[in-house]
């Protein structure tokens, strides 16, 4: 029998951060599938939020009257199911936070527990206070990788058959076109990229590791006379000034760039037009971009902790993400190594993305909604 259920759209709305990606591009699958009867939530003061939420088969309820900001202040105290005027079977919550009152079953995401790992690189980390109600309130809470499955049993004390696992996924064929070298070319003009580069492509951060990366980056120029570049493309997060200083610093500070932004459709192209993709992050809930640099084709240099070791696979070099040595030593292995070695690592990235497609996950949700 179909259910009916809410789903929490919040994060969707504006500028898409990993979470708004994932909350939107698990909706789109659930809704293409439909199995169940969807409707997303939004607190929205704006007309123009709804035009951010094109999903075929998906009905909106929008509250009008309150801004998201007091709804979170006061979620314990008012009646969800009143203030949303729905009856669902199931409420989902993208993004931990969930109302005290609220009739009908309840899953929770947590997609990380980087608020308790790296607190410091967090601008505002909230205590695990705020989630211990989340978490008790809920009758499912849904993660992104074993490893966020082990942080949150490590921090709070739930039954770990209370956890599942809906990792976040990709388009295959999006990554699988193969793109004519003009349309790669159009894409490296408008960034005004060099010929040859290594590529990091996420927020630009201390968590993320880009002070290593350019250290790595130096020492690899220092021991190689050639032309490769290194592009830095994201925008700026928490604490990025002391990366800023390094760069300045740099002798090679005019063989590297920074690009704020890029616009979705060319990210493939981006991707593509690398010699190779470094991601050596301290902590990562899931790593998505590493999965969609194997996706593209595009050998991989990321950390060997945290979940990338478990979403890379065999598809990437693994680094000491706290070893500029072990990280320069991985740049020149596929720079000037074996080609032999990067091909068979190219291929193994391919395979390894197969494994995380939206219809995958969405296949996951439905069955964790069919249970309850």
């Amino acid at each position: 029998m179909r259910k009916r259920i809410s789903l929490e759209l919040q994060s969707t709305l504006g500028n898409k951060t990993g979470i708004g990606w994932y909350t939107y591009n698990l909706t789109k699958e659930l809704c293409k599938n439909n199995e169940n009867i969807y409707i997303g939530e939004i607190f929205s003061l704006r007309k123009k939020d709804l035009n951010e939420i094109q999903v075929p088969n998906l009905l909106i309820v929008e509250n009008r009257f309150f801004p998201y900001r007091l709804f979170d202040k006061l979620r314990k105290y008012i009646n969800y199911n009143f203030l949303m005027k729905t009856r669902s079977d199931i409420y989902c919550f993208f993004n931990f936070h969930i109302p005290s009152k609220i009739k009908g079953k309840v899953i929770v995401v947590i997609h990380d527990v980087v608020f308790a790992e790296y607190p410091e690189s967090c601008k505002n980390p909230k205590p695990l206070s705020a989630y211990i109600e989340s978490i008790e309130k809920s009758d499912i809470i849904v993660t992104v990788s074993e490893s966020s499955k082990r942080g949150i049993l490590k921090y709070f004390k739930v039954n770990p058959d209370k956890i599942r696992i809906v990792p976040p996924g990709i388009y295959l064929g999006d990554y699988q076109k193969n793109y004519v070298e003009e349309e790669i070319k159009l894409v490296k003009e408008k960034y005004k990229l060099p010929k040859k580069f290594i590529l990091y492509l996420g927020t630009i951060e201390q968590r993320k590791n880009i002070l290593n990366i350019i250290l790595a980056f130096n020492k690899y120029k220092s021991e190689n006379n050639d032309n490769l570049k290194l592009v830095i493309t994201g925008q700026k997060g928490w604490k990025y000034e002391e990366i800023f200083e390094v760069y300045k610093n740099s002798k090679y500070k005019n063989d590297i760039l920074f690009i704020d932004y890029v616009d979705e459709e060319d990210k493939i192209k981006l991707y593509k037009s690398a010699e190779l993709f470094i991601f050596p992050s301290l902590y990562e809930g899931f790593g998505m971009p590493v999965l969609e640099a194997m996706a593209a084709g595009v050998p991989v240099i990321t950390s060997n902790i945290s979940s990338l070791p478990e979403v890379a696979g065999e598809g990437a070099i693994l680094v000491n993400p706290n070893s500029v040595e072990e990280i320069s030593k991985a740049i020149e292995k596929i720079i000037d190594g074996d080609k032999e070695f990067v091909e068979k690592m190219i291929k193994e990235g391919k395979k390894q993305a197969e494994k995380y497609t939206w219809e995958k996950s969405a296949r996951k949700m439905e069955e964790i909604y069919e249970e309850l």
